[in-house]
């Protein structure tokens, strides 16, 4: 049987496959998206893993980019019925005595929220959105759908006044120097550092990473969550896809990438079947696509070496997911119960220290023996995502990949009762009562449902300065060509890394279309 032949293959119907397909195919290529699993959306998973009519959100659940992201506008997704909700509560953190501090959309209830702590706090809360939101907006937004342009000539831009020097000074500093710097109350600086590892895979003590804390307060991103489940924008994008002529494969694990004379030539999947292109994307990790797919054979050693050398994530996550009776009722003191409505619930990150403890454990390969996690009530915001009266909720608490001396498999149980008693020190209606089921997902779960997400790593690389921007993942691929001519990167391992923001899509289509000498229809070429 001949084999088929596009102008385009690529490898993995994640949201960035999906989006690069759907601008490819309108561009006017002969596309097909390839992926090994039978639902296409990769992190944007939506699944009954408790109770018949209850959708708990495995992965991707913080949609805090929709409102800046181009492909949202650019295929009208939301008349494929991705359609989202922004609570006017983006996040609150519970303290053990009945108090709260909370985030709002709302600039002057924030600074409220913060007076309450720190009139101080408040005021310079208010400076930071007026001094750095329209950079965010106008300089830091744009950036995250620009291929990465080189150090030297990000300095020689922003030295050219006192903002920019500011810009690098922070850029010089950890998440949690800037916070100490510019906060006095222990609980503000952990309500910001809060908004890090989940969804930006960034850590606290990051060096070069402190010009997050401005992006994080000066919210020109917006936290939302899709209507529905986030699998209803993996639907939104591939019903467009469909739409636009590309074709798709389920079920079908890509095996090889066929190089000859240095030149990408097609795919072979796992079954022997070929599929030839002159250009190949792959969306999947750096180690998978050239040590697994493409083979050291086509590799130059060196390249080859620096590829086994990069770095995964540094942490995991471990989930639970509860099926409920009634939503978890938080016991405020008078005047705090908005917690009641924040989508982002911190629970135990107290203070920076809270984080520096956690993480002091993870890597050790310890269980963090110190519970505090990310966690939200989706059906306080869509009550679509359980049946009539009843709830979901969940909790991310961050682990290690693998736990010394132990399995995960003898310690889920167990740890999820712990999370769960944690959560109900500050909300006591968690009881066995109201809780119908529960369900956990370890790392390696993670692991084994995305083979992406290599050791349950859900950023397919650190974020840390070393592998950020042109020096990620490598500076040889960070260009989103790679050495082998035809074979393009264009996942999350790319600038501007994980999370639901397409810029690795949007970024790979612009140099796709400028390698082909096409024009660009989102330019309005």
């Amino acid at each position: 049987m001949e084999a088929a032949k596009y102008d385009a293959l690529i490898i993995g119907a994640g949201h960035n496959g999906l989006v690069l397909g759907c601008y490819l195919a309108k561009a006017g290529l002969k596309v097909c998206v390839m992926e090994r699993r039978l639902e296409v959306g990769g992190g944007l998973s939506t699944e009954e893993i408790t109770i018949p009519g209850f959708a708990h959100n495995l992965h991707s659940y913080f949609h805090d980019t929709i409102n800046i992201m181009p492909a949202y506008q650019d295929l009208d997704l939301e008349s494929h019925n991705a359609r989202y909700y922004r609570p006017p509560v983006q996040a609150g953190l519970i303290l053990p005595d009945g108090r709260s501090l909370c985030l709002y959309d709302d600039l002057d209830k924030t600074c409220a929220s913060i007076a309450r702590f720190s009139e101080k706090d408040a005021q310079t809360w208010r400076e930071v959105v007026e001094n750095y939101g329209e950079y965010c907006s106008t300089v830091i937004i744009p950036a995250l759908y620009s291929a990465p342009s080189l150090p030297s000539e990000q300095i020689g831009i922003m030295e050219g006044s006192p903002e920019g020097l500011e810009w690098l000074r922070l850029g010089r500093m950890t998440p949690q120097e800037v916070v100490d710097e510019w906060f006095e109350n222990e609980h503000v600086k952990a309500l910001v550092l809060h908004h890090m590892p989940i969804p930006r895979g960034i850590l606290h003590d990051y060096a070069g990473l402190g010009t997050v804390v401005p992006l994080v307060i000066s919210q020109v991103e917006h936290a939302q969550i899709a209507l529905g489940g986030s699998h209803i924008t993996a639907h939104a994008l591939w019903r467009k896809l469909l739409t636009l002529g590309a074709e798709t494969t389920s079920l079908t694990h890509v095996e090889k990438i066929i190089v000859e004379d240095g030149k990408v030539a097609g795919v072979m999947t796992a079954e022997g079947k070929t599929y030839l292109a002159p250009i190949v994307i792959s969306t999947v990790d750096l180690k998978q696509t050239f040590l697994k797919m493409v083979g050291e054979e086509n590799l130059e050693p060196a390249f080859a070496a620096k590829v086994r050398g990069h770095r995964l994530d540094e942490f995991s996550v471990f989930s639970v997911h509860l099926a409920l009776r009634e939503a978890p009722k938080f016991t405020t003191q008078p005047g705090f119960d908005d917690i009641n409505q924040s989508l982002r619930l911190d629970i135990g990150f107290d203070r920076p220290e809270d984080f520096t403890e956690v993480m002091a454990e993870i890597r050790q390969g310890k269980l963090p023996s110190k519970l505090a996690f990310i966690a939200s009530v989706p059906t306080w915001f869509d009550p679509s995502q359980a049946p009539p009266g009843f709830h979901t909720a969940f909790l991310w608490q961050l682990v290690p990949y693998k736990i010394k001396g132990a399995n995960w498999d003898d310690v889920r149980e167990e740890y999820a009762e712990r999370c769960i008693a944690k959560w109900r020190e500050y909300a006591p209606n968690l009881t066995s009562h109201n809780i119908l089921k529960v369900a956990t997902q370890t790392p390696e779960d993670i692991e084994n449902r995305i083979i992406n997400m290599a050791q349950g790593g859900v950023f397919m690389g650190r974020m840390n300065h070393a592998q950020m921007e042109h020096f990620r993942p490598l500076p040889e691929v960070a260009q989103f060509r790679t050495p082998i001519q035809g074979l393009y990167m264009a996942g999350a391992c790319m600038h501007p890394g994980g999370g639901i923001i397409a810029g690795p899509a949007v970024i790979a289509a612009d140099i796709i279309l400028d390698d082909l000498k096409r024009p660009k229809w989102w330019d309005g070429e």
